[in-house]
């Protein structure tokens, strides 16, 4: 819960006086939004319907149900008091790390990793786009790539990244990674890319995120909420798993593609 809060954070100062007023319900009452129905919300805050819906899309939802869903699994996931103790001190990341690999597998689209991978084949450049935590998968899979014999980049600074975008054009191929798939500098570089007709693959959290919604193709790795304090203590190798899958499908196909030459 305290992630998905401090998810929406950043959101607030571009709301209304109204949809902020909404906001700051949602984050002092989840509970109590989880229980009522919009029009009861309404009331409750002497505002329109279509006011919360407004915050609720901003928010990378595309409803008021959608939101108190996404509420219920947060809490859901949240440790409860009184919980079995653990086997040994590291067991329940143990768990956490078991349970997002397995999710993460389970949940995967084998056509969208060929379809990928085919993409990939025929652009001429492919770029990465990542930052914070979600770079280094990012640096990875370049550096794989490269060693591949793909020509493409990860780059860190933010000035490259911004004239990066600035400069592909629709035959080239842009990966997205943001856990939350709201982060503003990813989405910022996203408006751009798709201003250019960039073809976009974006990986994101299980969560519904505005960033998805620019995707051509969209991957999604399952990853646990874990914070210590402010420290993210989220893992990002499901993202790692899923860019390694379509390297090496692309690999496949690469070769697959150059027996068939007479």
């Amino acid at each position: 819960m305290r992630h998905l809060l401090k998810r929406w954070q950043p959101v607030r100062q571009h709301l209304s006086p109204l949809e902020q007023r909404v906001l700051d319900y949602i984050f002092e009452h989840p509970e109590r939004v989880i229980d009522c129905k919009v029009d009861e919300l309404a009331k409750t805050l002497y505002v329109s319907t279509a006011t919360i819906s407004r915050t609720c899309q901003a928010l990378g939802f595309r409803g008021f149900q959608e939101l108190k869903y996404a509420l219920q699994q947060a809490i859901q996931r949240e440790p409860t008091a009184g919980a079995e103790p653990e086997s040994f001190p590291l067991q329940k990341h143990v768990d956490r790390f078991r349970r997002d690999f397995e999710m993460t597998i389970r949940q995967l689209d084998y056509g969208k990793i060929r379809r990928v991978a085919a993409i990939m084949h025929e652009s001429p450049r492919i770029e990465f786009f990542g930052v914070g935590n979600s770079l280094f998968p990012c640096l990875e899979a370049a550096k794989k790539l490269t060693f591949a014999g793909k020509w493409c980049n990860a780059r860190t600074d933010w000035d490259d990244l911004e004239m990066t975008a600035q400069s592909m054009t629709e035959d080239d191929l842009a990966f997205l990674v943001s856990y939350s798939g709201e982060t503003q500098s990813i989405l910022h570089f996203a408006q751009i890319l798709k201003r250019n007709r960039v073809k976009l693959v974006t990986l994101t959290g299980p969560h519904p995120n505005r960033l998805e919604r620019m995707a051509d193709i969209v991957l999604k790795g399952h990853i646990t909420d874990c914070y210590d304090g402010q420290l993210d203590l989220c893992s990002r190798f499901p993202f790692s798993l899923l860019l390694d899958l379509v390297i090496i499908e692309h690999i496949r196909q690469r070769r697959e593609s150059s027996t068939r030459r007479p």
